[in-house]
């Protein structure tokens, strides 16, 4: 559950800025994951890469990323989200 949004909307800044700066970071962890996987994992991995501003739409955008897709992928986008939060530097209680 999310408790500080200031804090998730700071760290998914300088998560996007640290992305931008080296756009292929995330490539290697993302074809780790199985190919089911790898194609909501690249939309939101372009999703921080996009000119989006508005927090609003990026968590819109984000939840249709997720919409319709099975169970098993969404647990694998789940545990994968840890792997990318050790990429950026950051702690569980730091989203």
């Amino acid at each position: 559950m999310i408790t500080n949004v200031p804090l998730l909307i700071e760290n998914f800044r300088a998560a996007r800025d640290t992305l931008r700066a080296n756009p292929t970071l995330l490539d290697e962890s993302i074809a780790k994951l199985s190919t089911a996987t790898q194609e909501p994992a690249k939309k939101f991995r372009d999703l921080m890469l996009s000119s989006e501003e508005d927090v609003a739409k990026i968590y819109d955008a984000s939840q249709a990323i997720m919409e319709d897709l099975p169970g098993k992928v969404i647990e694998e986008l789940e545990a994968y989200k840890m792997e990318v939060a050790r990429i950026f530097g950051l702690t569980e209680d730091s989203f």
